[in-house]
């Protein structure tokens, strides 16, 4: 079992907040699906702020670990990716699909920005990937690009896709890092996009594929509580 795995069991099951002064540095991040927690103290308080519950970790690739919590009232899932600076972490992303509602902060009207799944060209067959992506989750990255950019859904027959380019026609993915460690590979991936009301939704997801299986985590809260939130009135008097 890795660190970080135990450590979400550390942290999760047994509330051993203590843990994290050896595992992170003081300005340390976490980001989800609704913004940016910054510093180790600020992540502590996030955490005192959890109940204990039961947890199985589902997968283990060392800096990315996807898990199952059961909580007192329901079941949900998550996955955790970190970065290290030497062997403590200083960024980590986490997506978790709990059910729960959340409030997003005030948003922008939109600003008639470019719609980025409008007037260009196809998506093709090549993902656009960052330096340092992992050769052996290219074909995976290529293969979801045309499933997910290109709308070839007969590819990818999850009922996730679908639902969510019905919420945001436009939607357009991008793939943000990967780990590929023996049997499975790990990607995380962004999804940016407008919903009918012009509300501008973005979103983190997470999938871990193990041969043609996946699994794959995004906060559907997040997603509901942006399209919910109060658009900032820049006319209106104070």
């Amino acid at each position: 079992m890795s660190a970080l795995a135990t450590l979400e069991i550390e942290l999760r099951r047994d509330r051993a907040y203590a843990s994290l002064a050896d595992s992170h540095v003081h300005r340390a991040t976490r980001e989800d699906s609704l913004g940016i927690i910054k510093g180790r103290d600020a992540i502590t308080a996030a955490w005192v702020r959890e109940d204990a519950a039961d947890i199985t970790i589902t997968a283990d690739l060392g800096e990315m670990i996807a898990y199952k919590v059961n909580g007192p009232n329901h079941s949900w899932h998550g996955h955790r990716w970190v970065w290290r600076e030497a062997s403590r972490v200083i960024r980590e992303v986490v997506i978790e699909d709990r059910g729960e509602i959340k409030t997003a902060t005030h948003i922008h009207p939109p600003l008639g920005e470019l719609r980025s799944g409008q007037g260009q060209y196809d998506a093709g067959d090549k993902a656009i990937l960052p330096l340092g992506f992992p050769e052996g989750a290219r074909d995976i990255a290529n293969w979801l690009h045309q499933a997910w950019n290109g709308r070839a859904f007969n590819l990818y027959d999850h009922a996730w896709l679908p639902a969510l380019i019905r919420a945001l026609p436009d939607a357009t993915f991008y793939f943000e890092h990967a780990i590929v460690g023996g049997q499975q590979t790990a990607i995380l991936w962004r999804v940016h996009g407008h919903h009918a009301s012009g509300r501008r939704v973005r979103l983190i997801g997470s999938s871990v594929f193990t041969g043609n299986a996946d699994e794959t985590a995004i906060d559907h809260a997040a997603m509901a509580s942006q399209l919910a939130g109060e658009v900032i009135d820049y006319g209106a008097r104070p």
